[in-house]
């Protein structure tokens, strides 16, 4: 189960890198895929710091996770992706539901799963939680 466990964790780590990829080097797809917009080269350079930095996150710490087996760095993985899913509950709540919503929202239900299911999986929780 932990071998598995570790393998979900990588794919997750090595997909994050593909979104890195994608939204430093291929904005324009990324503006017909994900409906994003930037204005200027200020707009452009907000959209590679702030989400393909979110995604570098996302991949570091799952990496890291994946090759050490570390439960610390899970669990700040989880805690990106779960930000990730609030801003989409607050998207829905402002905004209203919309069936292009439901596909990120359950990827990322499902990629916190597979998370916290290898962080129980890798064994006891550390002292405070």
């Amino acid at each position: 189960m932990i071998f598995i466990s570790r393998i979900l964790v990588a794919v997750i780590g090595v997909v994050s890198l593909l979104g890195v990829a994608q939204h430093w080097f291929s904005l324009d797809a990324v503006f017909a895929e994900r409906g994003l917009q930037a204005v200027g080269e200020v707009g452009r350079a907000n959209l590679r710091a702030d989400i393909g930095g979110l995604f570098l996150g996302i991949s570091c710490l799952t990496l890291f996770a994946a090759v050490r087996q570390h439960q610390g760095a899970i669990l700040a993985a989880a805690v990106l992706l779960a930000a990730t899913l609030v801003g989409r509950f607050v998207s829905v709540a402002i905004d209203g539901y919309s069936a292009p919503v439901a596909p990120p929202m359950i990827v990322e239900a499902i990629l916190i799963a597979i998370l916290l299911f290898a962080y129980r999986a890798w064994g006891k929780k550390p002292e405070g939680l």
